[in-house]
């Protein structure tokens, strides 16, 4: 048992909303793509900082689901029966000096199953969301509205000035938070299963370029459509989340 693994885990486990973390994460990452691809640079410098972007976004991606997936177990949304009717968990071995550090550090049995959660797997991701009802709760996520913070582009009122970097960073958030709230939400089943599609091509991608050493020549539209579709994902999840804790709490 990866028990170092787990109080490693532990001590980078978020103590506010995990959604708001990963879209900060989020958007420090994607600027810092715009930027390089707005730099005089050779194409090979820009793929490099293309395919890192991508294994960024999967790790990202990768963090927040599990957190959720472990926040979610604690808070009772489901029981031990309902993962293995989601995926097969193999007999969890522990010897006696293992038992003895569970023991001291009091860790409990949602940080074990997270360690046997896999969130670079596509299966796994679905299973999360079978878990969490997101195809239930779906209509009452798109049906969700909201204000658009038309404030926020006071930055653009004096367009004969170059924008600083700082509002060019507001403006990014701006944009990427419209995607990842609700504007672009797949519209039917079809269209969830590109989703789905994507993200499943984007970890392959990621792990040909970490475990074979690749040097990817990605255009910079695939990064953009890899951007919103982990955007889409975790938003889809973190919703599902929230309505399932408020039926806990009721």
């Amino acid at each position: 048992m990866k028990i170092n693994r787990i109080l490693e885990n532990r001590s980078f486990s978020p103590k506010g909303d995990p959604y708001k973390l990963f879209e900060r994460r989020f958007i420090d990452a994607f600027f810092l793509e715009r930027e390089i691809k707005n730099m005089k640079i050779g194409k090979r410098e820009k793929y490099q900082s293309r395919i890192q972007f991508v294994v960024f976004l999967v790790s990202c991606l990768e963090s927040f689901l599990e957190e959720i997936f472990r926040r979610s177990f604690e808070k009772g949304f489901f029981k031990l029966k309902d993962l293995k009717n989601e995926k097969e968990i193999k007999g969890i071995k522990a010897n006696l000096d293992e038992i003895s550090e569970i023991n001291k550090h009091k860790i409990k049995l949602s940080e074990i199953l997270a360690e046997e959660m896999n969130f670079q797997n596509i299966n796994d991701i679905i299973s999360l969301c079978e878990l969490l009802k997101v195809s239930k709760n779906y209509k009452k996520i798109s049906l969700r509205r909201r204000e658009i913070e038309f404030s926020k582009l006071d930055v653009l009122k004096n367009p004969s000035k170059k924008m600083s970097k700082e509002n060019e960073k507001k403006l990014t958030k701006f944009v990427m938070d419209e995607v990842g709230r609700g504007s672009a939400l797949p519209k039917n089943d079809k269209a969830f299963i590109r989703i789905v599609y994507v993200l499943k091509k984007m970890i392959l991608l990621r792990n040909k370029i970490v475990h074979k050493n690749m040097i990817i020549k990605m255009k910079s539209w695939e990064t953009l459509v890899y951007a919103v579709v982990s955007l889409q994902i975790a938003y889809l999840i973190s919703e599902s989340y929230k309505i399932e804790l408020k039926k806990v709490k009721k």
